[in-house]
């Protein structure tokens, strides 16, 4: 009995993580809540462009491939510069999600599961 409340638990809890949810403030037409969307992501982009570290502070760790050295140091540099453009796109997509979340939340709205 306990193994099934736990498998319970753990599919309730996935279901509930996969509820599209939505930005809701009482009043809002959903015209209004899209504009004030637009306008947050927009802020956060300039935000971004404005604090964003350069690519090069990005620290990245690459396993060295076999070859000749020619081959080794073009192979390095290109590992090297996809690792570092992900950490890049990694932080860009959590600093403007984060972003946009805060401002949402500032002009009053909350997240709630999608009727």
């Amino acid at each position: 009995m306990k193994k099934f409340t736990v498998l319970l638990a753990l599919v309730l809890l996935i279901l509930a993580a996969c509820t599209p949810r939505v930005w809701y403030k009482p009043g809002a037409t959903s015209d209004q809540r899209d504009r004030d969307l637009r306008a947050c992501r927009y802020e956060a982009q300039a935000r971004f462009a404005e604090l964003a570290p350069p690519l090069s502070a990005f620290n990245v760790c690459v396993e060295a491939p076999w070859g000749t050295p020619a081959e080794l140091e073009l192979r390095i540099r290109d590992a090297a510069e996809e690792a570092v453009r992900r950490e890049y796109d990694d932080y860009r997509s959590s600093f403007i999600n984060d972003y946009v979340h805060d401002c949402m939340t500032r002009k009053g709205y909350s997240l709630v599961e999608k009727d």
